[in-house]
């Protein structure tokens, strides 16, 4: 990821692993804390394993969202995320266009449908 990139936001209080799943979410959003363990090769192999890895990853997404770097919405019992940088888009997007567009509850509908798909 390219640092001088004035879109993007200063990383650099970020630990390694909070680095790493930023960037995780960048490239595939939006996505979910089961979803972002499954995908850093988590044992996720049964219930109990799950709830486990589900409350890890969700408290570390909280961090990056106080952080103000990933916004996020409840799906039922998951936690959606996103990039902010997204959103900043989407704001310009509907400037631009003069148009009220509601992503985040489209993402959150697809994001709730792949969740409860691989349930």
């Amino acid at each position: 990821m390219e640092d001088n990139h004035p879109d993007m936001p200063d990383l650099s209080g970020l630990s390694d692993f909070e680095r790493e799943l930023f960037e995780f979410i960048l490239e595939k959003w939006p996505t979910s804390a089961l979803e972002v363990a499954e995908s850093f090769n988590e044992d996720i192999s049964d219930r109990e394993k799950k709830k486990r890895m589900s409350t890890k990853y969700a408290y570390y997404l909280k961090k990056l969202v106080e952080k103000r770097l990933i916004m996020s919405k409840k799906a039922g019992n998951s936690l959606i995320v996103w990039p902010v940088i997204v959103e900043k888009y989407r704001v310009v997007h509907e400037i631009l266009k003069g148009e009220k567009f509601d992503y985040a509850a489209d993402f959150i509908k697809l994001a709730s449908k792949k969740v409860a798909r691989d349930a």
